[in-house]
């Protein structure tokens, strides 16, 4: 019997509770509300569970196996296994670079000390990890810091690259997806059939969260028979439930949205089969790549050739 991650009671997600009067207007849940409320709750939930196993054994390899499927642009694969890049570590740099100006502004010495530490942490990593040098913004705009620690500029190759887009930088992607089409879901396909029946099972008001932060996703491209090509070729006017979006805060819509979302979630109930829906689902997925591992490892494999990678 399947039984989903979320189902752990040590796992609760917040949400924003429209029935609360008093209080800040947020509750905890799990299980298969945590998925009709967000269906990439399972991934995140997966992603925490590697993380205390990485630290229980101190193995971090299957933690960036898992990563680099999340996040593809922001590994390559050396001897077999999957290492933090050079652009995974420019954007942490920058991100503590930036820490390190608010300690500055504070005039908090002791932040200040701690802070600088921790970049010159990075920049050794930074160095030691696979790729071609990427554009950071601390080197850019500090050349003095850049030649101290013999950090070359980006080569004409990189910024031709698929690399070089605010979508690989950001989010480790070199295109955006949709929430079904999440590598953890091809792995765990139980997970999907799970949110999906959430959606149908649950109570009216929770139905009517998970129509209303999906945008239709679910009546119009998870239905769809092609798994992979249907979200290029489905045009609506309301925005479809990215990876981008899909994990914001979640608000429960105006009352003025409630017949639109109500409409939208009765129609999927009364028009799917969930069984015969995530079937076909990964049926047409199955023929576009059998199997994730080898999937991700050829395209990492062809990037790194043309990219020339050279571990510094």
């Amino acid at each position: 019997m399947f039984i989903s991650a979320l189902n752990d009671r040590n796992f609760s997600m917040q949400v924003r509770d429209s029935n609360q009067t008093a209080g800040e207007g947020w509750k905890s849940v799990w299980g298969k509300e945590a998925a009709a409320v967000n269906p990439l709750a399972a991934v995140n939930q997966g992603r925490n569970s590697l993380i205390s196993d990485s630290i229980r054994t101190n193995d971090w390899s299957t933690y960036h196996q898992f990563e680099a499927k999340q996040h593809p642009a922001w590994y390559d694969k050396v001897n077999g296994e999957f290492k933090p890049n050079k652009l995974y570590y420019g954007n942490l740099l920058d991100v503590q670079n930036r820490s390190l100006k608010e300690a500055i502004r504070s005039n908090d010495s002791k932040e200040i000390a701690k802070r600088q530490t921790r970049i010159d942490e990075l920049i050794a990593d930074f160095k030691n990890a696979p790729g071609e040098v990427p554009h950071v913004i601390l080197f850019a705009t500090d050349q003095e810091m850049a030649q101290k620690h013999g950090i070359p500029k980006p080569s004409n190759d990189w910024y031709n690259s698929p690399y070089n887009n605010d979508l690989a930088a950001s989010q480790g992607r070199f295109q955006d997806q949709y929430w079904y089409e999440n590598p953890y879901f091809a792995d765990h396909p139980n997970e999907m059939t799970f949110a999906m029946e959430a959606v149908q099972e649950l109570r009216p008001d929770i139905a009517k969260i998970a129509a209303a932060i999906n945008k239709g996703a679910y009546e119009r491209n998870a239905a769809s028979t092609s798994f992979l090509s249907g979200a290029a070729s489905v045009h609506s006017a309301k925005p479809e439930m990215t990876e981008t979006n899909a994990e914001e805060a979640i608000e429960t819509p105006s009352p003025y949205a409630w017949d639109a979302t109500i409409q939208t979630a009765e129609q999927f109930t009364r028009q799917f089969s969930t069984a015969k829906l995530i079937e076909d689902l990964f049926t047409e997925k199955q023929r576009h790549a059998t199997n994730a591992n080898v999937f991700l490892a050829d395209q990492l494999n062809q990037k790194a050739a043309e990219r020339k990678i050279a571990i510094v």
